[in-house]
């Protein structure tokens, strides 16, 4: 019996949520608040730091792509030198 009424309980919370699905599935924001909320975000300090942390990856590995393109030229123009004098 136990079974049963846990059956019964789950269809009538299934049923709980089709409803409430149902009636605030078609809820949006208004837009004003929506942009409001978004310049106050732009304007935050953590959003600030995230950009800079961003701007500061992007030209650490662009320093980090040109050491490597630099060794990798080096090394293979050392490579075709010693063949060249050899």
């Amino acid at each position: 019996m136990s079974e049963r009424n846990i059956t019964l309980k789950d269809f009538d919370l299934q049923n709980l949520e089709e409803r409430v699905s149902r009636l605030f599935g078609q809820q949006q924001p208004r837009s004003t608040y929506v942009q409001s909320l978004r310049e106050q975000l732009k304007n935050s300090r953590i959003f600030e730091l995230r950009r800079s942390l961003g701007a500061i990856l992007v030209a650490s590995f662009g320093v980090l792509f040109a050491g490597a393109l630099t060794v990798s030229i080096a090394v293979l123009a050392q490579k075709a030198h010693r063949r060249l004098i050899v």
